[in-house]
């Protein structure tokens, strides 16, 4: 093969590989390892928390683009305070109505970028069939190989406010509180 034919031959083929690397990084939630978290104010004096215990989703970051995407649904009838009695109250009529809401979705194509890293996803929470804007902070995101399996993961710490009146989850307001501080411990692997 004649030298000029070969160079752009060998160029060509690193730009086919190069888009490789930087392409869009998807990831599968770990379940095991993720927890959303709620913190709500009982009758001015205290505040109670509660986490849910199922969750699935994936996400989408692509660095180099400054783009994402997030798709996170949550198990509704897996709210749990430590209480029994406050649990069937929680997922009851007045609250979570899981018998007819059986998820909460947060789904986002927004996702906001700062040295590389995701730091909020602008999105909509659907809660209650009720869909409204929310943004999600993102805190102290890192990624790392699994120590065992050595598989590439990510992790972050989320953050929000949101009022449940908006949702339409009016119950005992304001002796409970109407805002919800909504802390979510994320991680996931890498899918190839």
């Amino acid at each position: 093969m004649h030298t000029r034919l070969r160079t752009p031959l060998v160029a060509l083929l690193l730009c086919a590989l190069i888009p490789a690397a930087y392409a869009a990084e998807t990831f599968t939630l770990d379940p095991e390892h993720t927890f959303p978290s709620f913190e709500i104010g009982h009758q001015g004096i205290s505040v109670m928390r509660g986490k849910f215990n199922r969750s699935k989703g994936r996400a989408m970051f692509d660095a180099e683009k400054q783009q994402g995407a997030i798709d996170v649904r949550v198990d509704a009838s897996s709210g749990d305070t430590g209480h029994d009695g406050l649990n069937k109250k929680l997922l009851g009529s007045n609250f979570f109505r899981t018998s007819q809401f059986p998820e909460i979705i947060f789904q986002s194509n927004q996702v906001e970028f700062k040295d590389g890293k995701p730091v909020a996803a602008v999105g909509n929470l659907t809660l209650l069939g009720v869909s409204k804007p929310v943004t999600l902070e993102i805190r102290d995101y890192a990624c790392t190989l699994q120590f065992l399996t050595r598989r590439p993961m990510c992790g972050a710490d989320l953050h929000t406010v949101i009022k449940r009146s908006d949702f339409g989850m009016n119950y005992g307001i304001p002796m409970i509180g109407d805002e919800v501080k909504l802390a979510i411990e994320v991680e996931g692997f890498k899918d190839y």
